[in-house]
């Protein structure tokens, strides 16, 4: 089943978006994996842009990011934690032959790591 969207919400903005291969703050391990959701097959190789307001609970530069998929579909960063109410991750993801997904990985209370696997709808034929 493909991953619910949601907006990519008024702070939006492309350009922010850095190609960070590490880390970009401590204290929430986000990871999953880009799927298909036609025989959940990953996705490697995917663009996956992610953007969030900070332990301030403003949106600030160096939290808006990108990084690929790897050859599992895999993906994985650190991050520090979104301050808001309630608290949230942006996504962004575009893969060949599927349909663009704006999604956010929302938390009901505070941990350490989530597992939020992006599962893309294929293009009708």
């Amino acid at each position: 089943m493909p991953t619910t969207g949601r907006s990519v919400g008024t702070h939006y903005d492309i350009d922010k978006a850095t190609h960070q291969p590490a880390d970009i703050g401590k204290g929430l391990l986000l990871h999953g994996r880009v799927l298909s959701a036609a025989g959940c097959r990953p996705l490697a190789g995917i663009k996956i842009v992610h953007w969030q307001a900070g332990e301030q609970g403003r949106y600030v530069d160096r939290l808006y990011a990108w990084r690929l998929s790897d050859a599992n579909g895999a993906y994985r960063f650190e991050t520090e934690w979104p301050a808001l109410r309630p608290p949230h991750v942006h996504f962004l993801v575009e893969a060949p032959g599927h349909r663009p997904l704006a999604t956010q990985w929302v938390a009901e209370r505070r941990v350490d790591a989530a597992r939020f696997d992006l599962v893309l709808e294929p293009l009708d034929d």
